[in-house]
């Protein structure tokens, strides 16, 4: 997939650093599914390429582009954990041994560490060491979904990078960009304006047929009463990607809060507006905000182990719950 750059506008701010020089430990903050992934690779390029654009971006051309295009560059290292484990001392020890050598192809080494909270305590205190006294000629960038988890002596010696934040139209222009028909850009953009690649990858997935059937299924289930709701929970609890379910769900809640404040302007979905309309008028608000706190803690449980089919029950009779007027007990901190 070809992603669409940024415009020069957009990157201006950070071509403007490389002009002046980039400081040695930087920090990219952002959640999972926005383009800060992509913006990162770009920089790398730009850093790494012996002619850039007048634009700031990378030639493509150059030996440096073309190594780094074929994963094999001498003066990049990408640290990054097993999936489920964390970032090991050994691996920090190995990336401060790289940055001490003079780059081989680029006028610059280039390391980078994602996501950089998965970093245990000792491999994190190895780095700072690194981070104090840096090689000459050596780049450090950090990637983070979460800033404040990363240990203050380390934040304090990162320089956060400006990077450009999406807004909803520019969302819908970037999808629709990728082929994406307007009308589902449009929706996909109200709930994930700020995470366009998550967007695509959903769209990618079938998401809009998912989507369809999780909101009538959910919206349905409270005329059909808590047998309903346990049946329900069964068969998700098996086979339902649950974090994706999780962030639907919340978006509902969302525009049911928003619906009972009159706020028609952020109601994310538009397509289902009448039927929540009706219901945000006879949704119990207390019960509203418990499911709310239920649901937004789901990732704390599913990390616990917990039983998945019984969080799921409590979840779903949560959500009945809230016309019912009975609030579900069960996930608790």
């Amino acid at each position: 997939m070809n992603m669409p750059r940024p415009t020069p506008a957009e990157w201006s701010p950070i071509w403007s650093l490389v002009q002046i020089g980039l400081p040695q430990a930087m920090l990219a903050a952002g959640e999972s599914g926005t383009l800060v992934e992509q913006y990162c690779d770009d920089l790398q390029q730009v850093a790494l390429c012996f002619a850039p654009t007048a634009q700031g971006l990378p030639c493509g051309t150059c030996r440096s582009c073309r190594l780094l295009a074929e994963g094999n560059h001498p003066d990049l290292l990408v640290i990054t954990p097993e999936t489920g484990k964390r970032i090991t001392i050994e691996a920090v020890r190995h990336a401060n041994e790289f940055l001490a050598f003079t780059p081989q192809v680029s006028a610059c080494r280039w390391l980078r560490i994602a996501p950089a909270e998965a970093m245990t305590a000792a491999a994190a205190n190895a780095l700072l060491k690194t981070l104090e006294e840096p090689a000459a000629r050596a780049h450090i960038l950090l990637l983070s979904e979460h800033p404040s988890q990363l240990i203050p002596t380390i934040r304090s010696r990162l320089q956060r990078l400006p990077f450009p934040t999406m807004l909803p139209g520019q969302c819908v222009n970037w999808l629709e960009g990728l082929g994406i028909p307007p009308a589902e850009a449009l929706s996909l953009s109200r709930q994930f304006a700020n995470r366009p690649l998550r967007a695509w990858q959903l769209w990618e997935s079938g998401w809009v047929t998912l989507r369809r059937t999780w909101i009538e299924t959910l919206l349905n289930l409270p005329r059909q009463g808590p047998v309903a709701a346990l049946r329900l929970a069964d068969n998700w609890a098996k086979d339902t990607d649950l974090l994706l379910l999780r962030e639907l769900v919340l978006s509902l809640l969302g525009d049911l809060l928003r619906l009972q404040g009159r706020r028609l302007d952020n109601v994310v979905h538009l397509d289902y507006l009448q039927s929540l309309e009706v219901m945000a008028q006879s949704a119990r608000v207390a019960c509203l905000w418990a499911a709310l706190e239920g649901w937004a803690r789901l990732p704390e449980s599913l990390a616990q182990n917990r039983n998945v089919g019984m969080t799921m029950e409590t979840l779903l009779l949560s959500w009945v719950g809230i016309w019912s007027g009975q609030v579900a007990h069960g996930i608790t901190g």
